[in-house]
Parts: C-alpha cells; structure tokens; sequence
C-alpha cells in the first residue's frame, strides 16, 4: 500500500533534530511521497534544499496568510525562481480569521502567487478559512490556478462543489478522526474517489490517537483508517484512489 502526504511541514523546527527518523517512520508506514510547503520566503530555499536531500520529498514554495506583512511583497518577485524545483505553489490562501494580517493585505499577496502559479502551470496548495467567497472571487477575476488542493478544507460540500468545477481537489487529515466532524463527513463523500486527498499537516493537527505529540507524517495511516470507515470502503481502496490523485495533481513519480 502507497500513501502520499500531501501536505506537511518539514521545515518546522519540531523536525530538527530528528528529520531521518521522522522519515524512515514514515517509509514503514507506506508513505511514498511526501510535500512539504514552505509559509513564507525564509523557507523556500529550506524546502528545496530537503527535496534535493531525501528522494521521498517534494517541496512547495509559497507565502501562507499568517506570514504575509507588507515586506513580503517585493519578495514574491523571486518565487518563481524559489518556485524552479517545486511541485507547486503553496502553502496560499486567504484567512478571515485571523487577527494577524488584514484580509486586503492577505489578498494582494495572494494574487501574485495565483499567477505565478499560472505562469509556471503549475498547482497550488490553499489555505483558506472565511473568506472562500473572496477567493472565488479571484479566480473570476484573475483566472483559476492550473490544478491543486485546499488542504484541510472546512468548507460545505455546495462549497466543494463550486470549487470542483475550478479544478481543484482536497485535502484532509487529523480531522477526519474528530468523530464530531459532521460537515467534513458530508464533504469527504461528495469529493470522494477523484478529489480526495490524504494529508497530514504535521506536526500540526494529530489525529486523535496521537493528540497531545508532534504529528508525523506516519500518522496518516490514522487519517486513512478513518477515512476508510467514514467512507465504508477498504483501507487499501481509499489509498490507492488518493495515491492515484496525488500523481495527477502534482505529477509525481513515484
């Protein structure tokens, strides 16, 4: 069985001192592949230096909406070429809720990465809570990315629907094992099998059986669990369809 983690970040200092163990747990849990997404411009070259080390990671390169004040903006000019080696543009979005940054300023740092990803053709990977009315709004405006996921998408399955029709995919993780997650259940079997995606977000999010640690990308064989009785489909079914996602959208070989 094959799993990709589309969505963690192995930048984060939680991983300094133990990143090969980290990844070797990983391995024997049956992740294959794994993205790690950058969240602001400190990190894009961190991120492709990892890809370039471990053969099992991808890299995405992007600035996340908690991290985006007002000097950001001159730096967007250099993602395209932080951007060379990804397989997408990521971690973006929008977030309303948020005291960090104000969401017109979340905006205009997030359209220049909306098209460097079209420029570039090249996915994304979107953060976004509140404001999935300003994002379609973009995308009226300025044109949908070529492809890509919401990761830990907490929007409705009407919301899910419009943005299918964009292209787009999702991508869930820890939450799939918060048994009160009633609005993600309805979501997950309206994009189930081709816009379903397995994530991890570590070492952010645990699931359950893992609250109260640092997530790991090898928790995902929980969010699969779960995912698979939610779903009432084999384990090794829902794997190989979000595997099979993760390929087309980020055109990886595995």
């Amino acid at each position: 069985m094959r799993l990709v983690d589309v969505h963690c970040h192995l930048e984060s200092e939680a991983f300094r001192d133990n990143l090969d163990d980290v990844l070797a747990m990983s391995r024997r849990a049956g992740v294959c592949k794994l993205i790690t997404a950058s969240t602001d411009p400190s990190q894009w070259a961190v991120s492709a230096a990892l890809a370039r080390r471990y053969a099992m990671v991808e890299y995405a390169a992007g600035v996340h909406p908690w991290y985006c004040p007002e000097e950001t903006l001159p730096q967007l000019s250099r993602l395209p070429e932080a951007a060379s080696g990804a397989v997408a543009i990521g971690e973006i979005g929008l977030d309303a809720k948020t005291q960090r940054f104000p969401l017109a300023l979340q905006m205009e740092v997030f359209t220049p990465q909306l098209k460097t990803a079209q420029a570039l053709n090249l996915p994304v990977i979107l953060h976004c809570r509140g404001a999935f009315n300003e994002m379609l709004q973009l995308f009226k405006q300025h044109g949908p990315p070529p492809g890509g996921i919401f990761h830990n998408f907490s929007g409705s399955p009407e919301l899910a629907e419009q943005f299918m029709e964009y292209g787009l995919s999702f991508s869930l993780g820890g939450v799939l094992t918060w048994r009160n997650s009633i609005k993600r259940v309805r979501v997950l079997r309206r994009i189930y099998p081709d816009h379903f995606l397995l994530e991890t977000d570590a070492p952010d999010i645990p699931p359950v059986e893992a609250r109260g640690t640092v997530n790991t990308p090898a928790n995902i064989l929980y969010n699969l669990k779960a995912a698979a009785e939610l779903l009432e489909v084999p384990a090794e079914v829902v794997a190989e369809a979000t595997t099979r996602n993760a390929i087309r959208i980020f055109k990886l070989q595995l």
